[in-house]
Parts: structure tokens; C-alpha cells; sequence
């Protein structure tokens, strides 16, 4: 958790972590969802392999602009099945939610890959 956070820059984090043996990077790219670092962005999805969708329970402005995310690395990426989840965070304040539960549910399923029967 970062103390110091500000929301007017973008800040980007790396790290190496190991899952199911094996060693991945996870590079996470904080544009506090300003319209300035679209290149930014579209350079970190141009790269990257699945992508974590993070928005605030308590802002249903960031909660609004997750599908424009889920449209901008479609595009950017040219593939349907690209890996995306959809995370609601600050749920310990609870007592200023502007997004129920049932509405996030209800984007993830229609933002999220369907499985392909092979």
C-alpha cells in the first residue's frame, strides 16, 4: 500500500514472482485512469500478456471506465481472449460503496473471455 499516493502521475511497478514454478514479471502501470498516459498505456498492452482491471468500490467514476479499458487493450492488443479480470478494491470502506456487488458482477460478465469449447 502506497501512503503517498498521487493521482495526477502516472507511477509504474515491477516484479519477479514465481507461480507454478515458474518465474514471471508482473508489471503494474498506475495512470490513476488520466487520459494523458494513453500512450503509456498502450505501450504496457501492446506487451503485456493478462491484464488486472482495478477500480474503486467507493467511485463509480473508475468502476464507468473500466470497459473503456477492456475496449482500449482490444484494440490495441487485435484478440478477444486476452486474459482480463475485473477487481473491485477499497472494500474496507464498505460504508462509502457506490458500486454494489451485483452491478460488478454483472460487468465482469460481460467483459470477461467466455471459454471456447475445444
Amino acid at each position: 500500500f502506497v501512503e503517498d499516493y498521487e493521482p495526477t502521475k502516472a507511477d509504474s511497478y515491477r516484479k519477479k514472482v514465481v507461480l507454478d514454478g515458474e518465474e514471471v514479471q508482473i508489471d503494474i502501470l498506475d495512470t490513476a485512469g488520466q487520459e494523458d498516459y494513453a500512450a503509456i498505456r498502450d505501450n504496457y498492452f501492446r506487451s503485456g500478456e493478462g491484464f488486472l482491471c482495478v477500480f474503486s468500490i467507493t467511485e463509480s467514476e473508475s468502476f464507468a471506465a473500466t470497459a473503456d479499458f477492456r475496449e482500449q487493450i482490444l484494440r490495441v492488443k487485435e484478440e478477444e481472449n486476452v486474459p482480463f479480470l475485473l477487481v473491485g478494491n477499497k472494500s474496507d470502506l464498505e460504508d462509502r460503496r457506490q458500486v454494489g456487488v451485483e452491478e460488478a458482477k454483472a460487468r465482469a460478465d460481460q467483459l470477461l473471455p467466455k471459454p471456447v469449447p475445444t
